[in-house]
């Protein structure tokens, strides 16, 4: 028994042409690369997915965004000495933030002034006074003269060049002096 050899492409080439009944619904459709068999092609009507695509699940920011609004409004009672007082959990939560930064906690004092400044608090209204005043002469005095001694280490000032008239560019005349 002789085994068949697989035909490969080139074989299909050397065939003779069909017959002309089949060499007219050949040239009707031609399968080949892009083009498959009718029997593969999509049906008229019928979606290429027909399962369509998984649907997405609603986004967890909308849920968690309702559930910080809901603990955020919750009442909770805080007692101040003997007075007990009834706020929010954002009020609770802020004035213990304020507390903790006038403690000196340096992520409360970030956490504060990232806050004021999202809010258009302004942090320093009771210091303007202090601030327009600013330094009394002689201590004035005492910073100026320290940063003139630390401006060379940190900052090399260029160097000053005389203007160009005043160059002698002459060697003969600075061998005659």
């Amino acid at each position: 028994m002789t085994q068949k050899k697989p035909l490969n492409h080139n074989d299909e080439r050397r065939r003779e042409p069909p017959t002309a009944a089949a060499a007219a619904g050949a040239e009707e459709y031609k399968v080949g690369p892009g083009r498959p068999p009718k029997e593969h092609q999509f049906k008229p009507g019928v979606s290429g997915n027909p399962k369509g695509a998984k649907r997405k699940s609603p986004p967890i920011e909308l849920d968690l965004k309702a559930a910080l609004e809901r603990a955020l409004d919750k009442e909770v009672q805080l007692k101040q000495g003997e007075r007990q007082q009834t706020v929010t959990m954002a009020v609770a939560g802020i004035e213990q933030l304020v507390a903790q930064y006038a403690k000196g906690d340096r992520y409360a004092r970030r956490d504060v002034i990232y806050l004021a400044e999202k809010l258009g608090v302004d942090l320093v209204a009771g210091q303007t006074k202090a601030l327009e005043a600013g330094l009394s002469p002689p201590n004035q005095a005492i910073l100026d003269a320290y940063v003139n001694r630390q401006y060379d280490t940190v900052w090399r000032r260029a160097p000053v060049f005389a203007p160009a008239e005043l160059l002698d560019d002459e060697p003969e005349a600075q061998n005659r002096s």
